[in-house]
């Protein structure tokens, strides 16, 4: 389930945002791991009817062919309704070069909630007495890199049905999961072949389609009024813009509403405000509806009637893996914002084109260690820094 974490306002250090409770319920459900029928249902599927074809969700992912890997010198179906994979397996540990691997992205405009892997796998029943192949088996993923069991069990020569149950860190997925089976400890029988068979592989979950995200905000002086601009990904037909001004950074009015009829992978918006008000300090933000009944608001970004004289940092913030920081530009042109380390190592760098004005802009954060950092916005003749703990 999305929780808008990351399309909020930033007010007073804190972050609003409105969850409607049903929601709200199904994602503390889903994190506690309590998985009932109306919460989780097939993603995907692998059948291995001389296939190795997977059939996904075709609204919101699609699935990978499931094989095995080079490491596996033999592999094929079995009576067309089974697959396996024979030789390779190691006789005592896993082997992390020999494994069966499967993927499941979600498609653009969609996150997955992965919950549960359904293997249905054996050893083979081949030998005298029956069994032979890998005696142990385990399942990993691209998560952590592969570097440790989400679970593993033994396995033998008659088929079993095994639930795997995924923890909290694959939830919210955006990107492409891949998981890989890894069969070990063999042992072979008189007679037998040392092999892994599936039967059928299914992955359980929910897909739901990704929220607004707020990727920016800039309020501009053009003259005597102000021109304010926002950048958006994930937009929704029917979603309503609302343009909200305040004097002192608390109280909000809203000056513009905006419906969006079309649904977009991303938008630009801007509003002229030509009745701004001459106070020193003006804030604005943006308030986003979303026919899902979903509020989401944008950073603050504050004004000044004053020219802006000199390139600084207002302040950073950063909300699981975005940042978001908030800067006084004095001049049009492109300007360069690095994330670098303690030691003077860029560690993230982009390039972006800047008007004059104030801003608020966001980014994700490569993954890095939890500590200090120093973000660092410049051009051919300007430069400002600020520390910020992620």
């Amino acid at each position: 389930m999305p929780v808008p974490v990351l399309k909020t306002a930033i007010t007073h250090g804190r972050p609003l945002w409105h969850m409607p409770i049903g929601k709200l319920v199904c994602s503390i459900l889903l994190q506690a791991l309590i998985t009932f029928p109306c919460f989780s249902q097939t993603l995907g599927y692998w059948t291995f009817n001389n296939t190795l074809a997977g059939a996904g969700v075709a609204a919101h992912n699609t699935l990978s062919t499931a094989d095995y890997n080079s490491g596996i010198p033999t592999k094929s179906f079995n009576g067309n309704v089974e697959y396996y994979g024979e030789n390779g397996w190691p006789g005592g540990s896993i082997n992390t070069g020999t494994y069966l691997e499967f993927s499941i992205s979600p498609n653009t405009g969609y996150q997955l909630d992965l919950t549960s892997v359904l293997l249905r796998i054996r050893r083979s029943n081949t030998g005298s007495p029956a069994g032979s192949g890998p005696t142990s088996w385990s399942l990993r993923s691209s998560i952590d890199g592969y570097a440790s069991d989400i679970t593993n069990n033994s396995l033998s020569h008659n088929y079993s049905n095994y639930s795997v149950a995924l923890g909290s860190a694959f939830l919210n997925q955006y990107t492409t999961v891949t998981f890989r089976l890894y069969g070990y400890n063999v042992s072979i029988n008189s007679g037998g072949f040392s092999r892994l068979v599936v039967d059928s592989i299914n992955i359980q979950g929910i897909g739901e389609v990704l929220p607004v995200s707020i990727t920016g905000v800039q309020a501009l002086h053009t003259d005597k009024n102000v021109s304010v601009k926002w950048q958006v990904t994930n937009v929704h037909e029917g979603s309503v813009f609302h343009v909200e001004r305040s004097v002192n950074g608390t109280d909000f009015t809203t000056i513009n509403r905006f419906p969006e009829n079309e649904t977009l992978s991303a938008g630009s918006y801007n509003y002229e405000d030509k009745q701004a008000p001459g106070n020193d300090k003006v804030y604005y933000r943006i308030k986003i509806d979303e026919p899902s009944g979903w509020t989401y608001f944008s950073w603050l970004v504050k004004v000044n009637n004053k020219s802006i004289s000199q390139l600084s940092i207002d302040y950073t913030t950063v909300s699981g893996q975005s940042l978001a920081t908030s800067l006084q530009i004095p001049e049009k042109g492109r300007y360069t914002v690095s994330v670098i380390a303690l030691n003077g190592v860029v560690l993230q760098q982009r390039s972006l084109d800047l008007d004059a004005g104030s801003q608020v802009i966001s980014f994700p954060l490569n993954a890095r260690a939890h500590g200090p950092y120093v973000l660092r916005v410049s051009n051919n003749s300007l430069m400002s820094s600020r520390k910020f703990v992620w």
